[in-house]
């Protein structure tokens, strides 16, 4: 049987025996050293039965690495006999135990530090053998070489069983390797267990960069994760069934989304815990979206992308429905291209299928969030307009068509040629016009075709019947849009006196239509109209525009009367009204405090708090302001007082009855000596009689203007003096 010596403690009892004292037939033992020896040999029986006891092997070497202890378990996993291991060196080169044994040892003995080594060994058996060693030097020494304390262990089993199963992960890997699918494992945790080649060549990582790490993190997009990472766990919690197919997104490596079709299989220990989840992902990105695609063109237009009549008839089926409760009012504007014909005959269709191009991008750049711009086919198109209670939806409809208009009016270039298409607009609403989205679409249509009927590039809105009044109101926008680009506007001047002295003081700019065909238009039949179409855009620009060159004549003859324009409530809501205004006047070199601009008390007071601030701001550009019709507008005491306003123009109908009514007199002499309280100019207008006039120098009138003092004449007849 193998024997431990020295330093487990068998040696030093044969070398020290128990001292013992006898008297009188009785043992007595030495006192505390005694002790001491005794609890010496019971800590090394102890440690001896352990050492002895253990499964791994222990040997113990001189400094000569020569055996000197060992226990049982070192000659079993060695396979030799005791008196094979006395005599064995580990020393002398070749003489190794079947393996490398001997090189760790050495180490250790050199460098004073402990050693680890795993090696293969040729057993006794003629078997592989695969054995773990840790080499430690104990510290104490013979001579000048310290002993050293070897212990391994067979670790064959576990070696082979290791290898076993990498051999089936291998295999596994291959046959992962060569399916279609993205097949990973991952761990309750959610960390990468196993990919496969398809699922690194899917999501273009090298599987070592993967492995180990968060699929969440790794590589599902951020705003995906939470949701992804919860569907996984309700599989692993065994809450959802594994073999439902479960879509989720992953990201790879260059940023690009990628949406993949799972089934998940969990994988359970004896326990019935589970301890993986294997995940088989097909890529449906390209499935997806050609099904979005068919989708799509369901419901688009192939060439535009625009939506088509059907989901226009969706969008407005909802929206009626809305505006039936009250909620809304719609509008929906019907135009097609005028000379689009002309187009596809001379250039063909691929200049055809540029122009509708162009149209949709013009047309789709001047929509708000929530209408919805359809094509209908061919060359023409639907807008759709949702208005609020707080919306007048005829006049949100008019504004869009006229920029509609507007932007459709510059020419397409195409083939090196230019060409002017234009736009007939249509207009129905909702529900001032139909009940229901059919006859909507009906109406629109038909007053698209009122629009063509009444010169082209017109807006009109749907009339009953096409009757007569719309006709000519029609055919007015359409003569007054020429009548703009062609220059047959013209100002005339109607001047204003001091009462006093009868000396002129100004002039009020009044724009005339001087029609080819019909004269003279009165202002009463196309100044309505161009505030109803937003022509009056163009025209008050035109004004400001022909008044300054005017003035710049004049100013050069040497005369320098005050001037006075007319700006439309329209014109008001323009954010560079008055930057505009003062380029203008700038532009000629003139004095912008010749100029007043004239807004009615109507215009000023129904949106007081922009227009109040409007007010300010042609003051503070240097501009005279003027409120005109003053009294025919309800306006307060209080709110005259806060407005920035240099003269108030009383308004004609006041003076109608002056001086045979006295009340009519009584509030003519009331607004003089209120304008002269707020220090504010006064013009009366409408002074057609001596006996006005009278009236009016009585009762101290600054200034008046009216036929009797003179009426509107072109430039070259207002008087100088």
């Amino acid at each position: 049987m193998p024997r431990l010596v020295a330093p487990f403690g068998e040696r030093q009892r044969r070398e020290r025996p128990v001292e013992r004292l006898v008297s009188r037939g009785v043992v007595v033992e030495a006192g505390p050293q005694h002790r001491a020896h005794q609890a010496q040999r019971a800590a090394e029986r102890l440690g001896r039965v352990v050492v002895e006891g253990l499964d791994e092997g222990v040997i113990v070497t001189d400094g000569d690495l020569r055996p000197i202890n060992w226990n049982p378990s070192a000659l079993r996993i060695l396979g030799i006999s005791e008196e094979r291991l006395q005599q064995h060196d580990f020393a002398a080169a070749g003489a190794g135990l079947g393996g490398r044994l001997e090189s760790p040892l050495a180490a250790a003995l050199r460098d004073g530090v402990t050693r680890h080594a795993t090696y293969e060994r040729i057993a006794p058996d003629g078997q592989p053998q695969w054995v773990t060693l840790n080499v430690r030097p104990t510290g104490d020494r013979v001579g000048e070489r310290a002993r050293l304390v070897c212990t391994f262990a067979d670790v064959t089993a576990r070696v082979v069983a290791d290898r076993d199963l990498r051999e089936q992960r291998d295999r596994a890997q291959r046959f992962l390797d060569v399916a279609s699918t993205l097949v990973v494992v991952l761990d309750p945790d959610g960390i990468v267990q196993l990919i496969n080649r398809q699922g690194c060549e899917l999501l273009g990582f090298q599987e070592d960069e993967l492995l180990g790490r968060d699929w969440f993190n790794a590589v599902v997009p951020s705003s995906e994760r939470l949701d992804s990472r919860r569907a996984f766990h309700r599989v692993v919690s065994r809450v959802e069934t594994p073999g439902e197919t479960l879509e989720t997104f992953v990201q790879t490596r260059d940023g690009e989304s990628r949406k993949v079709s799972w089934r998940n299989a969990v994988l359970l220990d004896d326990d019935g815990r589970v301890t993986a989840v294997l995940r088989a992902g097909e890529d449906i990105t390209a499935r997806d979206r050609a099904e979005a695609q068919v989708a799509f063109l369901a419901y688009h237009d192939r060439l535009t992308g625009l939506p088509n009549r059907a989901l226009l008839e969706e969008q407005l089926n909802r929206a009626a429905s809305r505006a039936r409760r009250g909620q809304t009012s719609l509008a929906l504007l019907y135009f097609d291209l005028d000379n689009f014909k002309l187009v596809n005959d001379s250039l063909g269709h691929a200049a055809g299928d540029a122009v509708l191009l162009g149209t949709a991008q013009r047309v789709s750049e001047l929509t708000r969030s929530g209408d919805v711009l359809a094509r209908q086919g061919g060359d023409e198109f639907l807008l759709l307009l949702h208005c609020g209670e707080d919306e007048d939806p005829r006049e949100a409809a008019r504004s869009t068509g006229e920029r509609i208009a507007e932007a459709l009016e510059v020419p397409f270039e195409l083939s090196d040629a230019v060409f002017h298409v234009g736009a007939s607009i249509g207009v129905a609403l909702m529900p001032e016009h139909a009940e229901d989205p059919e006859t909507l679409l009906k109406f629109a249509d038909a007053a698209m075709y009122q629009a063509k009927r009444s010169g082209r590039g017109t807006v009109a809105f749907y009339e009953p019947d096409g009757g007569d009044d719309a006709r000519a109101r029609l055919l007015v926008t359409s003569r007054l849009r020429r009548a703009i680009s062609e220059g047959q506007l013209l100002l005339q001047y109607q001047p204003i006196f001091a009462v006093e002295t009868g000396a002129l003081v100004s002039a009020e700019a009044l724009v005339r239509w001087q029609d080819p065909e019909q004269g003279l238009v009165p202002p009463g039949l196309f100044i309505p109209v161009a505030e109803d179409t937003g022509l009056i855009d163009a025209i008050g620009q035109w004004v400001v525009e022909e008044l300054c060159a005017q003035a710049a004549r004049w100013r050069d003859e040497g005369f320098v009367p005050g001037l006075g324009f007319n700006l439309s409530p329209r014109q008001l809501r323009r954010p560079d009204l008055v930057a505009s205004i003062a380029a203008a006047i700038d532009a000629h070199g003139l004095p912008r405090e010749q100029f007043t601009a004239e807004l009615t008390e109507s215009a000023v007071l129904s949106d007081e708090h922009r227009h109040t601030s409007l007010l300010e701001e042609l003051r503070e550009a240097g501009l005279k302001v003027a409120i005109d019709d003053f009294g025919a507008g309800h306006s307060s005491l209080g709110r005259l007082r806060a407005l920035a306003v240099d003269t108030l123009k009383v308004d004609r109908s006041f003076l109608a009855g002056v001086p045979e009514d006295r009340s009519a007199g009584s509030i003519v002499a009331a607004m003089l000596s209120l304008a002269n309280a707020l220090g504010m100019n006064a013009v009366v207008e409408g002074v057609e009689t001596e006996p006005q006039l009278e009236f009016l120098r009585e009762h101290g009138c600054p200034l008046a203007q009216g036929f009797l003092l003179g009426r509107p004449v072109p430039a070259d007849r207002l008087p100088r003096a």
